[in-house]
């Protein structure tokens, strides 16, 4: 692209960011939701390692070695008092936690509609929920703050942050992340209304969100697979373009590969982290024709990437199209880790770095397209980057009207 920079084309999609607002169409952003007790891993281990309970010094332990290597990811912890005893000896901060609703956050923010799948509606998870946001209520798409709270609270989900160059017990975390810790399984929200209305406004939507999964736990996965799997099917035949599989960190690579062939037709779209990408495909660099063969093998149409100075992905259509899309989820996720919370990009942060994306390349039907990711080697926050990438993604490709942006295939 000669002379233009990576700062030039993301500047470029700064400017145009409220046109895609304003043709943004309906996303249906499921299928689970919990509240996040938000929690300092450099602060928390060291009180989990100092405690006289076995099981708070074997999650300290835990702790420390994923942090030690930079991976964050999801785990299930077997100690049915850890909640209580977290709340009371590192008191959190509550947030709203789940693919879905952080994906309806940052739309609605855009000024993109988004209807969230949200089954349980206690004063607890609506406190988190932004007002804005719209829940399917009487057959009709209503904000949060007009709903009443009911129901009882059900166990929150633990994340603990940590930042590259800090301690985290004895060792010193080589990159910034999260680790999701469950001490129970949240499941699947089971909200009716929201399937009912999500088909009634397929025609009008652009895209729709499977996700969740991995916090169903092995009794009840195929129960749940084989409630979706219809869902997604009803969205693909009323033709919302992208019906989109979130992939996460799964307890065992049986729970996550049970989940993708239980729901194998009805999404058309997949996207991984790399380091999910990676326990996928052991081996497979997504630099090279792996993915492609991976996205052929799923039956998708587009199989995306997201790390932490690049996103990639395969794709059957507008290669230029989807290379905007991997620039808007860029730009969004890494404003969110500047500012430790999503908001509306006005201009990218000074500290920001652009390394050499992947290549890209041309396989038959196939493209491959890259872009190099603004990235903070310390963010104020990681919670949530991944789900927002997938937010700005599903924003464009969705579009009844394709604004210009970046439609040249390099960058110096």
């Amino acid at each position: 692209m000669g002379s233009c920079t990576w700062h030039d084309r993301y500047a470029n999609l700064i400017a145009n960011l409220g046109e895609y607002g304003a043709h943004g169409r309906w996303t249906f952003c499921g299928l689970g939701a919990c509240v996040d007790a938000v929690l300092s891993a450099h602060d928390a281990v060291g009180v989990l390692l100092a405690s006289p309970e076995l099981p708070a010094r074997m999650l300290g332990q835990a702790l420390a070695q994923r942090a030690g290597t930079g991976v964050g990811g999801e785990m299930r912890v077997r100690w049915d008092a850890g909640p209580a005893w977290l709340d009371g000896v590192l008191p959190p901060r509550k947030a709203m936690g789940g693919t879905g609703p952080h994906a309806a956050r940052v739309l609605t923010l855009l000024g993109a509609p988004a209807l969230l799948a949200l089954g349980h509606r206690d004063a607890e998870q609506m406190a988190c929920v932004d007002g804005d946001i719209c829940l399917a209520q009487h057959g009709r798409p209503t904000p949060a703050r007009d709903i009443a709270p009911h129901g009882v609270p059900r166990p929150k989900i633990y994340i603990f942050e940590f930042t590259a160059g800090r301690p985290v017990g004895s060792t010193v975390a080589p990159r910034s992340s999260r680790i999701i810790v469950r001490f129970s399984d949240p499941g699947l929200e089971d909200d009716q209304e929201f399937e009912a209305l999500s088909a009634a406004l397929a025609t009008d939507a652009g895209a729709g969100v499977l996700s969740g999964f991995s916090g169903v736990g092995d009794a009840g996965l195929d129960q749940a697979v084989s409630r979706a799997q219809p869902l997604g099917l009803r969205w693909r035949a009323a033709g919302v373009p992208v019906v989109h599989l979130e992939m996460a960190g799964y307890d065992t690579p049986d729970l996550r590969d049970r989940t993708m062939a239980g729901l194998r037709g009805s999404f058309n779209s997949i996207g991984f982290s790399q380091s999910e990408y990676r326990a996928f495909v052991p081996g497979g660099a997504p630099e090279t024709s792996s993915i492609v063969a991976t996205a052929e093998r799923l039956g998708v149409d587009r199989l995306c990437i997201h790390a932490d100075t690049w996103a990639l992905a395969a794709t059957r259509h507008d290669p230029d199209h989807e290379r905007s899309a991997l620039m808007m989820g860029c730009l969004l996720a890494g404003t969110r880790a500047a500012l430790g919370r999503p908001a509306r990009p006005t201009g990218l942060d000074p500290a920001v770095l652009f390394e050499a994306p992947p290549q890209e390349a041309q396989d038959g039907p196939w493209t491959t397209v890259a872009c190099a990711a603004p990235y903070l080697p310390q963010p104020v926050t990681t919670l949530g980057l991944g789900d927002t990438f997938m937010a700005g993604c599903l924003l464009v490709l969705g579009q009844p009207h394709r604004p210009e942006a970046g439609r040249t295939r390099r960058a110096a």
